[in-house]
């Protein structure tokens, strides 16, 4: 048996309850396809070696990565800036590029 607990379309998630013989669980599904294509169009206009010759220090922006899934990776791998080579790995993954926001390799 499946049965919607809650519907929000503004968020694009949407949370089940399942029973069957294996027991009961409930299951929520969010939406990430506005959040790829964000991604996709950010990435489309980024350029290498666009800060080269820049003497500020910038931060650039890698990434977009839904919630549902950022805190799924941070018990996972931990902070970004505790294990980034585990999150390079990731975003570097071939199913993950669809999340990066830049060219190339981090």
């Amino acid at each position: 048996m499946k049965k919607l607990l809650a519907n929000d379309p503004k968020k694009g998630k949407q949370t089940y309850f399942h029973s069957d013989v294996d027991g009961n669980y409930v299951t929520t599904k969010f939406n990430v396809d506005p959040i790829i294509s964000n991604a996709k169009s950010e990435a489309a206009d980024w350029r290498p070696k666009s800060m080269i010759g820049n003497t500020q220090k910038h931060l650039q922006k890698i990434a977009d990565i839904p919630a549902p899934i950022y805190y799924e990776l941070i018990e996972k791998f931990g902070q970004p800036r505790d294990n980034p080579k585990a999150w390079k790995r990731w975003l570097n993954d071939y199913d993950n590029r669809f999340f990066r926001t830049t060219g190339g390799t981090i």
